[in-house]
C-alpha cells in the first residue's frame, strides 16, 4: 500500500537541511501535508514559513542516528502517524583524485549519504510504516561531480533499489537526482514539485525507483 494522498490527514517528516529541505517544506504545507522538520535549520525554516504554517520543528545534526530517530518517535506520538518520509542527501563534495583522498574523509561521505538514510527509513519503517504503509523519497543535492561524491550516489542508487524491492508494494521508495546539465536554480525550482508528485501517486514500475530531474520531466536512471 503505497501513498495515496497528500492532504490534511497526512503526515511528513523532512530530513536534513538548506534550501531544498526548506523548499520541500513549503511545498508540502502547499499541498495540505501535516509536516515535520528534522535538521539542523529546523526551527529557522519553521520561522521562515508563511504566517500560519504549523511546521513540528526537530533540531537535530543533520548525520545524528540518535536524533532522527527520536525526531521520528516524535512525529508520531505528536501528529499521530508517519505516511511519508523525504531525506535531503547533501552529496558533500570532496575535491581531488581519489588516491589523493583520505579514506575517512570517503568514510565520512558515506555515512552521510548513505548510513543516515538508511538509519531514517529502518527507524520510521519499524515504527510505523510496517504496519501502515507510506513512502520514502530521497533527494540529492546539487553538488560538483568527483570521485568520492560520484562513489557514495551509486551506492545511494545501489540502496534505493534493494529498498524498493524488500518494501514493496507497502512502500514506496525512490531516490531523485539532479542531471548534470540542469543547474541548482533550475533543479531547486523543480524538484519540490516532483517530490510532492511521488508521494501522491505511484511512478509507472517500468521506470524504476531511481529518477533523474532534467529539462525535461523526471525519467528513469541507474546511474548518478
Amino acid at each position: 500500500m503505497g501513498p495515496t494522498s497528500t492532504s490534511t490527514d497526512r503526515v511528513v517528516l523532512v530530513t536534513g537541511g538548506g534550501d531544498l529541505a526548506a523548499d520541500m517544506t513549503e511545498s508540502l504545507l502547499e499541498h495540505g501535508a501535516r509536516v515535520a522538520l528534522a535538521g539542523p535549520c529546523a526551527d529557522e525554516v519553521r520561522l521562515a514559513m508563511p504566517p500560519g504554517s504549523a511546521v513540528l520543528a526537530l533540531p537535530c545534526g543533520r548525520d545524528d542516528l540518535v536524533g532522527l530517530g527520536r525526531a521520528v518517535d516524535t512525529v508520531v506520538e505528536r501528529l499521530g502517524r508517519l505516511d511519508h518520509l523525504v531525506n535531503v542527501v547533501a552529496a558533500r563534495p570532496r575535491p581531488g583524485p581519489l588516491m589523493q583522498l583520505d579514506p575517512l574523509a570517503l568514510r565520512d561521505v558515506l555515512y552521510g549519504d548513505l548510513m543516515t538514510p538508511l538509519a531514517c527509513v529502518q527507524h520510521a519503517y519499524r515504527r510505523w510504516m510496517a504496519a501502515h504503509g507510506g513512502s520514502v523519497v530521497n533527494v540529492v543535492a546539487v553538488t560538483p561531480r568527483d570521485g568520492p561524491r560520484d562513489v557514495a550516489l551509486a551506492g545511494l542508487t545501489e540502496l534505493t533499489e534493494w529498498l524498493a524491492a524488500e518494501l514493496a508494494p507497502r512502500i514506496d521508495v525512490h531516490t531523485l537526482l539532479p542531471s548534470p546539465s540542469l543547474g541548482p536554480d533550475a533543479y531547486r525550482a523543480g524538484v519540490a514539485e516532483v517530490v510532492c508528485e511521488l508521494l501522491t501517486r505511484r511512478t509507472n514500475a517500468a521506470h524504476g525507483p531511481v529518477l533523474v530531474l532534467s529539462e525535461e520531466p523526471a525519467c528513469p536512471s541507474h546511474a548518478a
